[in-house]
């Protein structure tokens, strides 16, 4: 079997592609995806990268972004649109796969009218606890729809809608104490990891680097920042402002663009606290791992799903909720020092996180079913 893959949430896809290319090598994976986070800012993406890594095809690929309410960037999106399709037309006309598997994001919907004009089956998969703007529309035409969330199933035809669980990738969630290479002595210090996305977040980057002195006395800090953009250069910043600093906190303070899934393991496995933006795979990872942390969540996701997130574990004090309009050094630094001095607690009550049950098996056999019944 030959599947199509975009990932507008990278992580579920490369969860699938794990599964796949660990118990069904037979099939042929052929992945869609961005070289640029946004065309604008220029920030480099990594799917490419991360792809490229598990043996995958990639094939670079461009859209536009939907726009919910501006008309005039819905009017100015057609041409666009329709020339995407055109080429994801010639994409599949190539490559001829047997089904489309979709993880959401703008890049999917023109390949979605291409795989529908070239009668090539259609599944999605929803992540969050709502439905993005692709999805929604995506959902029209797919044969089937999964969803990470029963809270989902409204938004979608109910008769081609399947709970899935979400796709969660198995070796973050390995105890890993293989510290990095660029860690190169033993921390003696409890560490907090933060992370502002795959994309980094310039109000948390900004907030860290007023307390980040004062953190760093008592805490080793790990700092996941970003790529660059454009504009910005948030590790070079960052790094100026830890140059600054006096050397024994400078030896507490690791800033990277990115950790891979290794790296990543690592920091999960060792980590005391996270603070961290509320993706739905990021949360649900951190709640899997047992990891007390403070929630930051992106304020304008679509349908407040970042806030859904956050409060499904805050609601059961399972994490600390911060919203970015009160986030500032002395919340952040407030909420840090409550979560520390509960930390056994909230440890505890991550002990009741309901995990999801063999989402990709699940998942799979759809496609699969999908797939020959449309062979």
């Amino acid at each position: 079997m030959k599947i199509l893959i975009t990932g507008g949430h990278l992580t579920p896809a490369l969860a699938f592609i794990d599964f796949v290319n660990k118990n069904h090598s037979e099939d042929k994976i052929i992945f869609l995806g961005r070289t640029h986070t946004q065309n604008k800012s220029k920030q480099e993406s990594r799917e490419e990268q991360e792809t490229l890594k598990k043996g995958v095809q990639f094939i670079s690929f461009k859209s536009i972004k939907l726009s919910k309410n501006n008309l005039f960037e819905k009017l100015k999106a057609v041409p666009i649109l329709i020339s995407s399709t055109l080429k994801s037309v010639i994409i599949i006309g190539r490559n001829k796969p047997d089904i489309f598997v979709s993880f959401g994001g703008y890049l999917a919907v023109p390949v979605m009218f291409a795989s529908w004009i070239m009668r090539v089956p259609i599944i999605t998969h929803e992540q969050t606890r709502t439905a993005g703007i692709a999805n929604k529309l995506i959902s029209k035409f797919a044969d089937k729809i999964a969803v990470s969330y029963k809270d989902s199933l409204k938004y979608f035809p109910i008769d081609r809608t399947f709970v899935t669980g979400n796709l969660i990738r198995k070796n973050i969630l390995d105890v890993n104490n293989i510290r990095p290479k660029w860690i190169e002595k033993k921390l003696k210090n409890p560490i907090i990891y933060i992370t502002g996305g795959s994309q980094g977040s310039e109000i948390i980057n900004h907030t860290v680097s007023q307390v980040v002195k004062s953190l760093t006395k008592d805490w080793t800090v790990i700092h996941q920042c970003g790529n660059s953009t454009k504009s910005r250069n948030y590790k070079k910043e960052l790094t100026q402002i830890k140059d600054n600093l006096p050397m024994s906190n400078r030896n507490n303070y690791y800033i990277k663009e990115w950790l891979d899934e290794e790296e990543l393991s690592w920091a999960y496995s060792n980590a005391k606290i996270i603070v961290s933006r509320a993706g739905a795979n990021t949360t649900e990872e951190i709640a899997l791992r047992g990891i007390p942390s403070v929630l930051i969540p992106l304020p304008f996701s679509h349908n407040d799903e970042q806030l859904k997130n956050a409060q499904a574990l805050s609601n059961k004090s399972q994490a600390i909720l911060l919203e970015q309009k009160f986030l500032n050094p002395k919340t952040l630094l407030e909420s840090i020092e409550l979560i520390n001095k509960y930390n056994r607690k909230f440890s505890r009550n991550l002990e009741m996180f309901s995990k999801s049950i063999n989402s990709e098996t699940k998942l799979y056999s759809m496609v699969k079913k999908v797939a020959i019944k449309n062979a």
